[in-house]
């Protein structure tokens, strides 16, 4: 899933027809499939069960809601991807259909599983379930268990999987890729956030991400200066065996898709500028279908088109035509 989305996202961003016919729709038609296989229907709802999330601290759970969004997402992306290719390169659509024996019809078949994925909520809360046994379990007393953290350093797995408590992000990481309703990110987020030991250097990166989508930029500061520290202070007590790189990765997205809102839709780019009080600001250079284009955000954002065509922007929930240059208030 998470690799057929960063096939689809780099479609998005470099409109790479190219890519797609000779790379990534095959990617996007074979683990569509994989998802048919892995999951199942029951009452007319499609479910993916005996699987392990993002989460290491959940192990071998039913309907994870991280896992069934991106395979829905999936899903439904081999279907836009074989209409795209069906209206742009049919050729190659033909080569890869008879490359993978793969038929139209199957394409039902993914509509009607995306369709029906359970995406597990509970009511009461107002919360996605991380999976669809986690919120029936005993809550882990963080605050006077904290001596034995590393978790699974000093509790035996099987007792960690019994409980509400996790090592790193999961569903709060699946709205990093997939948003949905605003209140009921809020809501989980400080309910999974309040669960989290961050264990695993790659928690507090994306928990910083999505708590500046949310707008504590106090708490998103927090979470980016502590990846920032991670191994310069050490603070995992393990450096010596190497970097961690997809947190210093992590460290960066906090500032693109964390601080600036970067994100892309099919028609448009993305940003939603702000700038924690701890700053005195940040800029930095998108390459876009062809543009390049350069972002300054201090006192107010400033926009520039430095290469290429006119392009469809979005900025805090406005839609602009980026010519030349764009500026306005920090949000």
């Amino acid at each position: 899933g998470d690799i057929a989305h960063a096939a689809m996202q780099h479609y998005l961003i470099h409109d790479d027809l190219d890519m797609l016919a000779h790379s990534g729709a095959e990617v996007l038609f074979e683990t569509a499939r994989l998802w048919l296989e892995v999951g199942h229907f029951h009452d007319d709802q499609f479910h993916i069960y005996h699987v392990t999330g993002p989460d290491e601290y959940s192990a071998i759970v039913d309907d994870n809601y991280y896992t069934n969004l991106v395979a829905k997402e999936n899903l439904l992306n081999a279907v836009k991807v074989y209409h795209i290719l069906e209206q742009k390169a049919l050729t190659e659509l033909a080569r890869i259909r008879q490359t993978i024996n793969f038929s139209e019809a199957e394409l039902t078949d993914f509509k009607r599983a995306a369709e029906a994925m359970v995406l597990p909520f509970d009511e009461d809360l107002g919360i996605h379930a991380q999976d669809a046994s986690f919120l029936t379990r005993p809550i882990w007393d963080l605050a006077a268990k904290r001596h034995l953290q590393p978790l699974l350093l000093h509790v035996h797995p099987l007792t960690i999987y019994r409980h509400q408590v996790l090592k790193q992000a999961d569903t709060v990481l699946a709205y990093t890729l997939v948003e949905t309703d605003e209140d009921i990110m809020k809501r989980s987020f400080d309910y999974y956030e309040a669960l989290t030991t961050h264990d695993s250097s790659l928690s507090k990166c994306i928990y910083g991400i999505m708590a500046a989508r949310l707008g504590d930029l106090d708490k998103a500061y927090r979470y980016f200066l502590e990846s920032l520290r991670l191994d310069v202070y050490d603070t995992q007590g393990n450096t010596r065996d190497g970097l961690h790189m997809a947190n210093v990765a992590g460290a960066l997205l906090s500032i693109l898709t964390g601080f600036a809102g970067l994100r892309v839709k099919s028609d448009r780019l993305i940003l939603r500028p702000k700038l924690p009080r701890q700053l005195d600001g940040y800029r930095f250079k998108i390459h876009y279908r062809d543009r390049l284009i350069k972002l300054s955000v201090a006192d107010e954002y400033q926009l520039e088109l430095l290469q290429g065509d006119p392009v469809d922007v979005e900025i805090n929930g406005r839609n602009y035509t980026l010519a030349n240059q764009l500026e306005g208030a920090v949000t």
